[in-house]
């Protein structure tokens, strides 16, 4: 069992997790457009610049891409760019009403949805000022400047510059904004589809799946090798809890609608229905350890293969199912573990199998596939 990321050699094809073919099955049950809510304001970059003085934009969304990428010579050049007057791209940003039913307290407040390293910048340059302007193509006079030491009229330049803001509101239903956030993220480092998962459920549900990727039974589980940058430990997080919380009967594709629709529903269970679910995961990485050791999630397919990347559908319908199992069952499918591994090494050795787990999981007959499956060999060996 691997101690840390530091022991971690992940050139190791044994040290990585398998790259999943989700499938290209259409969406089935598409959303109305009508309920696409995104409003075009008229904005100033003054505006824009009063919101972030007043901590009404968010600059920590949880995207787990960070602001201030941006070096301070990229920086400079933006303020030129609004200084010479040329058009800046668009603004894209989610609204939240934080404390809605406080009316004393309520406020909107934005989520940077496209336009971080903009937002920073500004930021960087008129509210903290912190950036010293460098290396101008243009006006080179002002190399050294911070934003006090413009003349008057270049700030107000600067505050009076139009941009183009556009607004996805509040209310838009999470499967139509996971869409939306998906189709209009043009960043030199685009969101993975778990880091808009994570953006779009700040709070309970981003805080649940946080501590459920850093429990020590999962990074234990999965021989720590599952990489937090990206969010990718999330992702895992999120597979099970969207199993967990809807029947995979209920599935429809397509595979991002349904996590996303399942990390909402964390806000709409009781405190004592997450606990549980956190225990029963802690169980189901347990009982993964005693069944499979450091091969826990892995396409075996005969006794003497080397050992494969971890699956990440093998994952899913496996946290999910031994998660439900009571403490009595998980003993008794320890002990019969060795009957167990050789059931499921023969699954991964059928081909309709194997193509629910590799290269079409997010179709809806991959997904009941694998789920039946791995029911039937589970009960299978608990009746021997």
């Amino acid at each position: 069992m691997f101690n840390g990321e530091q022991d971690i050699d992940f050139q190791n094809e044994e040290n990585q997790v398998e790259k999943e073919i989700v499938g290209n099955e259409p969406i089935t049950i598409p959303f109305d457009p009508n309920l696409i809510r995104i409003r075009r304001d008229p904005f100033t970059l003054g505006e824009l610049i009063d919101k972030m003085e007043y901590n009404e934009v968010n600059f920590n969304t949880s995207f787990q891409r960070k602001s201030d990428l941006w070096d301070p010579i990229k920086q400079s050049r933006l303020i030129e760019s609004v200084l010479l007057r040329l058009p800046l791209p668009a603004f894209y940003f989610d609204e939240i009403i934080e404390h809605e039913d406080d009316i004393d307290k309520r406020r909107s407040v934005w989520q940077v949805i496209d336009g971080l390293q903009r937002c920073s910048t500004f930021n960087n340059f008129i509210v903290k000022q912190s950036l010293v302007l460098e290396n101008l193509e243009f006006l080179a006079r002002f190399n050294g400047a911070k934003y006090d030491d413009l003349p008057r009229e270049l700030q107000r330049r600067i505050n009076q510059s139009p941009i183009t803001v556009y607004i996805v509101e509040k209310g838009t239903p999470d499967e139509v904004k996971f869409n939306i956030f998906k189709r209009i993220n043009t960043g030199g480092l685009v969101l993975t589809p778990q880091e808009i998962r994570h953006a779009m459920n700040q709070g309970i549900a981003a805080d649940y799946v946080a501590s459920l990727a850093e429990m020590d039974s999962f990074k234990r589980a999965t021989c720590n090798i599952i990489k937090t940058e990206r969010m990718e430990d999330r992702d895992f997080v999120t597979r099970y809890v969207a199993f967990y919380l809807q029947d995979y009967v209920e599935y429809q594709p397509d595979l991002d609608s349904f996590l996303t629709k399942g990390m909402a529903k964390i806000k709409s269970v009781t405190q004592e229905e997450r606990e549980e679910m956190k225990e029963n995961f802690d169980k189901a990485m347990h009982t993964s350890m005693s069944i499979f050791g450091d091969d826990a999630f892995r396409k075996r397919q005969n006794p003497t293969d080397r050992r494969k990347p971890i699956n990440k559908a093998l994952f899913e319908v496996l946290s999910v199912y031994f998660a439900k199992l009571s403490e009595v069952q998980s003993q008794l499918l320890i002990s019969k573990k060795d009957l167990f591994k050789n059931k499921l090494m023969s699954l991964n050795n059928d081909p309709k199998f194997l193509y629910a787990i590799s290269s079409g999981t997010g179709q809806k007959e991959s997904v009941n596939r694998r789920y039946i499956d791995i029911k039937r060999i589970i009960d299978e060996t608990l009746e021997s």
